[in-house]
């Protein structure tokens, strides 16, 4: 048994490299994101590092394989493509889209927008707009305008001057929720117009803190840390005097998140505060859904979607969208803090799940 290590800048290009060398019966010993060394490190974006072991003698046969091999996996390709044409034409024929609508229907679901939610919104469109004897351009902006509409306006952060905000990041572990607090506190630093201070509850995930710490030194803001109830009481006092209280909250699974956390409990009892769930864009569909569902019990939030540029399509911004009707505030694009995170932009969202080049925005 060898081990040897692969980077790459995302997991996705790591295990290809992986693959590639040492074939597909290699074992994944480890998975972790690593920076360079040194303070600025933490503004250049990590790598993926990935430890796997293998057989050496089984290096060449593992990428050799058999005839027999071979014909199942034929067989199971002609079986899946038998299956992928009888249900195109159940759907087709039980949802009964307008041809004008059947090629956005298969963009939407190629980029990642889950098939019931594609299919109602175009359903919808077909029953209210006579598409017949528009031109393919005329038929594509209806098609725009009706995304649009069903993703609504960003809602970025709304401050005021002399008004304290508090504003809470929460989501499953792993999201990316302190990375995107140190995105957005460095972008209001840059504005200069307000007081900041930092709170973190994250001291469960190893290293959590320390990271945010040295956040916080290079952007000369204070942080407390609090572990129950009552260290985050006093922390709000402490910078009861700043403009805005960013708080990191602990990653948990979402399955076991409920009102009576502690945390949910403090954010209840805040007046003027902002909550973010924060979600990974690389999300599949079913963990999405089941993440909506358990903090649902929240009355008031907005999205923040991380990891973007790791995702496969956009579609999880309108499947989010269409599950909870909840405000998409902010998109993150990798892990350079500042730069990697902006204001979503619903128009280039929407070009981009019907496949149409985002430079085409202004013809």
């Amino acid at each position: 048994m060898k081990v040897k290590k692969f980077f790459g800048a995302t997991n996705h290009e790591a295990i290809l490299k992986m693959k590639k060398e040492l074939g597909p019966d290699a074992v994944i010993l480890s998975t972790r994101t690593v920076r360079e060394k040194g303070i600025l490190g933490f503004f250049k974006k990590p790598k993926v590092e990935i430890v796997a072991a293998f057989e050496e003698k089984d290096l060449l046969h593992s990428q050799k394989p058999s005839d027999k091999f071979d014909k199942i996996n034929r067989e199971l390709n002609n079986l899946k493509y038998m299956v992928e044409e009888i249900s195109q034409n159940v759907s087709q024929k039980q949802y009964e889209l307008p041809e004008e609508l059947v090629n956005y229907h298969t963009k939407l679901i190629e980029n990642g927008v889950e098939y019931y939610t594609a299919t109602s919104i175009l359903k919808v469109l077909g029953q209210q707009v006579n598409l017949e004897g528009k031109d393919e351009q005329a038929i594509r902006n209806i098609v725009k305008y009706t995304l649009m509409e069903y993703i609504g306006d960003a809602k970025p952060l709304d401050l005021k001057k002399g008004v304290q905000k508090t504003i809470f990041f929460i989501g499953p572990t792993g999201v990316g929720k302190t990375t995107t607090l140190a995105k957005l506190a460095a972008q209001l630093v840059m504005e200069n117009e307000y007081d900041i201070g930092l709170i973190t509850s994250d001291t469960y995930r190893i290293a959590a803190v320390e990271q945010l710490k040295i956040y916080s030194d290079i952007l000369e803001l204070p942080l407390e840390v609090v572990y129950d109830d009552e260290d985050m009481y006093k922390a709000l006092v402490t910078f009861k005097d700043k403009d805005i209280i960013l708080v990191d909250t602990a990653g948990k699974n979402h399955k076991e998140i409920d009102k009576d956390d502690g945390i949910i409990k403090t954010m209840n009892s805040i007046n003027n505060k902002e909550t973010y769930l924060v979600i990974s864009g690389t999300t599949n569909y079913n963990t999405l859904k089941s993440i909506i569902h358990h903090y649902e019990f929240i009355e008031d939030y907005c999205i923040i979607f991380t990891k973007i540029d790791e995702a496969e399509g956009y579609g999880n911004i309108l499947n989010a969208k269409y599950l909870t009707k909840r405000p998409i505030s902010y998109i993150t694009t990798g892990q350079n803090v500042p730069d990697d995170i902006e204001i979503f932009d619903r128009e280039k969202t929407v070009c981009w799940l019907i496949g149409e080049n985002v430079y085409e925005r202004s013809s």
